[in-house]
């Protein structure tokens, strides 16, 4: 590969991750894919997680299911995907997207999608701050404190940390969670969630899709570069655990503490579930021992992921500086803290939510560049070319890619400008997302046609 070996030696050497936006060494790469299931599943598990049987609440226990089983079975070859690009080439998604959407496009998304990760590891150290404050009154501060020194502690230190961070206390964040169910299922009349209201098919799947699978997929690359290449001698089972790992692990923890939520909010009248052993001491702590896991899990991969796209903003190069990484992390993990104690988070969740909207058309548009362009072939020093001058800022085919991302945040948006019912029936974000990606793959085969017209004449 490329020079950054030398990075991983320095992450070796110092116990501190220190590869920034390089590729991934092939010395490195030795992630199997029930770690990836592990990590991906814990990380959809957050504590906030059963807020979706909150959100869903009235559709049913089986109807439920069945909207989850749907979006995945919607979202999941975009999701599988993105997932073995990140075998094909150990790079980032932001740094994929350099050949998509040029230079100066992937790094204005590298930099909103920054904004996007931080402000979702804060606003979920603010929700688990407030939880842990309830459970374990008077302390205030201290818990935003403890929770964020533990999640920046954890991203500094790489993925290798986060490996053995997920996989030595997913026993403890599963036995945490299945005693705060005993109690529930002891201590209440258990009460079926039966549907009271009509199911909006569609509006209901791309709820569930942004909250999960279309919202996490973008960021697998992130994880599976340091998972085991992509070979052609790999055999297609093995290649099929690999690519369908993370998608699995992010919908298994939807599908079941979304059902943990939404009977937690038939039951008892509310959907946290943490929040049960409040009055009583014993079960108090072990609230507070699975709230922490919860929100640590889900946030070590808002955090991480938000990293490396800082990095890719501020590094275009592949070669990281020393010690540029572990900077980063605690200086966006403290800010990211210091607003959710702040409560300023509270305010521009809507503004996280808005360009959350890019995620989908983006997803489409970047894999469907990455196969039909055929850059998991290209050498991978041409993702790393900064720019010479402004032009080379948006190479084609950057000013069509960019064009098409802003028609399909419109097209998006569409649904809400409607009075019709049809968009309660079809999943039009995703849709949207779709017709996207189908008109820019068109619109790439037209301008080849044309070139190779103009070649022949």
């Amino acid at each position: 590969m490329s020079k950054p070996m030398v990075a991983v030696g320095e992450t070796e050497n110092h116990h501190v991750e220190t590869l920034g936006v390089a590729p991934v060494p092939e010395s490195a790469r030795t992630m199997r894919p029930g770690m990836l299931f592990l990590i991906w599943a814990l990380a959809s598990a957050s504590a906030t997680t059963p807020v979706i049987g909150l959100l869903l609440h009235g559709i049913g226990l089986w109807n439920f299911v069945w909207i989850v089983l749907l979006a995945l079975l919607i979202g999941l070859i975009p999701a599988v995907l993105l997932a073995h690009m990140g075998r094909q080439r150990p790079i980032i998604s932001m740094v994929m997207a350099r050949r998509t959407f040029g230079v100066g496009g992937a790094t204005v998304l590298a930099i909103l999608y920054t904004i996007v990760g931080a402000g979702w590891f804060g606003l979920n150290t603010d929700v688990g701050g407030k939880i842990l404050d309830t459970l374990f009154p008077g302390n205030g501060i201290l818990w935003y404190i403890v929770l964020g020194v533990l999640q920046i502690g954890l991203v500094f230190f790489g993925m290798e940390v986060l490996e053995k961070f997920y996989k030595y206390t997913a026993l403890l964040f599963l036995l945490c969670y299945a005693v705060l169910a005993y109690y529930l299922f002891t201590q209440h009349p258990f009460v079926m969630p039966v549907a009271t209201v009509p199911v909006h098919w569609g509006t209901d799947i791309d709820l569930v899709l942004s909250f999960s699978l279309l919202a996490w997929a973008y960021d697998f690359p992130t994880v599976t570069r340091f998972c085991m290449p992509a070979l052609e001698s790999e055999k297609i089972h093995q290649r099929a655990l690999y690519a369908f790992a993370p998608a699995t692990g992010v919908m298994s923890a939807v599908l079941l503490m979304g059902i943990l939520g939404l009977i937690a909010l038939q039951m008892t009248g509310d959907w946290n579930i943490a929040l049960l052993g409040k009055n009583l001491p014993v079960w108090g702590e072990i609230s507070a021992i699975g709230v922490i896991l919860a929100i640590a899990h889900t946030n070590a991969m808002n955090l991480y992921p938000a990293v490396t796209k800082l990095l890719a903003v501020v590094n275009v190069t592949s070669k990281p500086r020393r010690w540029m990484q572990p900077v980063v992390v605690v200086v966006l993990g403290t800010f990211a803290t210091w607003l959710a104690i702040a409560g300023i988070l509270n305010f521009i969740e809507g503004f996280l939510s808005l360009l959350g909207s890019l995620l989908f058309p983006f997803t489409f548009i970047l894999v469907i560049d990455w196969f039909y362009g055929e850059r998991y072939a290209e050498d991978v020093t041409l993702f790393y070319r900064p720019a010479g001058n402004w032009q080379e800022y948006f190479l084609w085919p950057a000013p069509w890619a960019v064009s098409m991302l802003i028609f399909g945040i419109l097209l998006g948006q569409l649904k809400y400008l409607s009075v019709s019912r049809i968009f309660y029936f079809v999943p039009w974000q995703v849709s949207s997302a779709i017709i996207t990606g189908v008109i820019y793959f068109i619109g790439l085969r037209l301008a080849d046609q044309r070139q190779q017209r103009r070649k022949a004449a």
